[in-house]
């Protein structure tokens, strides 16, 4: 599988949806999905999933995520909380998985891509030092 220096999603967590989904070399294409989505600097996604964050009271939950890596996945019913409809739709249709694979998936690689956002946020507002 190819690491790609512009995503946010380390290796690591791209390893445990494909092994998820059973897509050891990312054929399912969902790590890369939810990469485009929310795991780039000025992805659409992350806006969205703040927002739906807030109105559902879940800030704790991305915070706790931005905080420290989660040992645990996310609870599934964050996920359809934190994801439109659509938007798991269209992972499932790009993907070729079921929407409760989907579901799965992510709820074990948001809580990552939360935090390595998080930490690389933090590094850009560090001033260099030379």
């Amino acid at each position: 599988m190819t690491k790609r220096m512009n995503d946010n999603l380390p290796g690591s967590l791209n390893d445990a949806v494909d092994f998820m989904t059973r897509a050891h070399s990312d054929n399912s294409g969902l790590a890369s999905a939810v990469s485009e989505y929310m795991g780039k600097e000025g992805a659409v996604g992350i806006p969205e999933v703040r927002r739906r964050a807030h109105e559902a009271g879940l800030d704790d939950l991305l915070q706790g995520w931005r905080d420290a890596i989660s040992k645990t996945p996310a609870r599934e019913a964050d996920v359809k909380t934190l994801f439109p409809p659509a938007v798991l739709s269209k992972f499932a249709e790009e993907t070729g998985l079921s929407p409760d694979a989907v579901i799965t998936g992510l709820a074990s690689v948001v809580p990552g891509i939360v935090y390595r956002n998080a930490k690389q946020a933090q590094q850009k507002q560090k001033p260099s030092v030379m």
